[in-house]
């Protein structure tokens, strides 16, 4: 079967928007939302022919599911709870889905990347504001003052901006004039979502990005670094005013406020999660079974490595401490074989960044067995395996039709 790079684009931007949109489960169901799934599966298949390169890389990500799917069914057996074997189960799809994404990912150029990320962002913004301007029966707006839709709820929507953001920038980095600018205008998109969602996790995170960028331009580029610089500010200020945010009362700027205020509830989780640990160790108490009470309510802790440990035991963790950090060793295991300071660089840097993300965002948010969110590291490991073995060929991609040599 000869593999085809339009459906392979088409799978792997299918995919973006679903996790951008990620909260659409909620809407039409989570079985209709899986059968979306099913239709990247098809797409998928498609692209890629059928067809997955052996690798080490993909045997160790496949050992990493088969340690979670094994942490899961013994946590279930151990606690007669048939729920937690469903949930171990829907890892078998999650892992068939990465099969299908990573295959038609590596088929695809950097720009490709820049295109997908673009896109995604710009439906991002594009449901928000016809949620809030047309459609107001799905705009959503919490007592805090945060906004989304029940397309992506508050504590959702920015995600867009962390995972995609990065691409934007390093697209920003190296393209010319008329590419930078497009770039510019999608990254102010990106940032009025963070603006409008206003989490505390997504505003750390892109400051972290920026800082990075910033540092890395100035080795690669140091002239021009200040006046990028210059730039990126003057967009940020144009955001915010857009944002309807007064820049001479800090009350108004809802993110610092949230950030400056403390999470006392989250600092409870944490206590009632090492607790749950402590009782459930080493095989867990089930999926579900760490949770704080708030307001009379049981919620689950927000933070997946407790989660994972309270609810499976110590095999889970291991397994998804295994999952997170082999993308990280075999990119240090390319960096060996040389690193050149080219355009590629800014690429390479933002694929990293998309991996760190989801590593960072699992200390504030709950375990979870749905696509929406581990299509986000599905997503975010087969990017980063295609970009660092971008080199093999001698040649980079940098856009706009020319080739650059390594």
């Amino acid at each position: 079967m000869k593999t085809n790079k339009r459906y392979a684009f088409l799978a792997v931007l299918a995919a973006s928007v679903l996790v951008t949109l990620g909260d659409t489960r909620n809407i039409i169901g989570s079985l209709n939302y899986w059968l979306l799934w099913g239709g990247v599966l098809v797409f998928g298949v498609y692209g890629s022919g059928g067809r997955l390169k052996l690798s080490s890389e993909v045997s160790s990500i496949t050992l990493g599911f088969a340690l979670i799917t094994l942490a899961f069914m013994i946590s279930a057996v151990i606690n007669s709870d048939a729920y937690t074997a469903y949930q171990g189960v829907k890892f078998i799809a999650i892992y068939i889905l990465f099969l299908v994404i990573y295959s038609c990912s590596g088929l695809l150029e950097l720009n490709d990347f820049y295109k997908i990320a673009s896109i995604s962002i710009m439906v991002g913004l594009v449901v928000f504001v016809m949620s809030k301007f047309f459609f107001d029966g799905f705009y959503v707006q919490l007592g805090d003052g945060r906004q989304g839709s029940e397309f992506a709820y508050p504590g959702v929507m920015w995600k867009v901006c962390a995972f995609f953001a990065p691409y934007i920038i390093a697209k920003l980095l190296t393209a010319r004039m008329r590419g930078a600018i497009f770039a510019g205008c999608v990254l102010m998109a990106s940032v009025y979502i963070l603006l409008a969602d206003s989490s505390r996790t997504g505003f750390l995170w892109f400051a972290i990005v920026i800082f990075s960028f910033f540092l890395l331009r100035f080795l690669v580029f140091p002239i021009r670094t200040l006046l990028v610089a210059i730039l990126c500010l003057i967009a940020g200020i144009c955001v915010l005013l857009s944002s309807n945010v007064d820049l001479t009362n800090h009350d108004s700027l809802l993110v610092l406020n949230r950030l400056f205020e403390g999470d006392p509830v989250r600092a409870a989780m944490i206590r009632d999660g090492i607790s749950n640990v402590q009782k459930c160790f080493p095989f867990g108490c089930g999926f579900g079974s760490s949770f704080s009470v708030v307001d009379g309510e049981n919620i689950v802790i927000h933070n997946v490595y407790l989660g994972m440990l309270g609810d499976v035991g110590v095999l889970g963790e291991l397994a998804l401490l295994f999952l997170m950090l082999m993308p990280f060793v075999f990119f240090l295991l390319s960096l060996v074989q040389g690193f050149d300071l080219n355009n590629n660089v800014f690429f390479k840097f933002a694929a990293i960044l998309g991996v760190l993300c989801y590593i960072f965002i699992m200390l504030f948010h709950p375990l979870s067995t749905e696509m929406s969110e581990w299509g986000y590291w599905i997503l975010m490991v087969s990017w980063l395996s295609r970009i660092y073995k971008y080199d093999d060929a001698g040649l980079i991609n940098v856009g706009y039709g020319q080739k650059v040599g390594c």
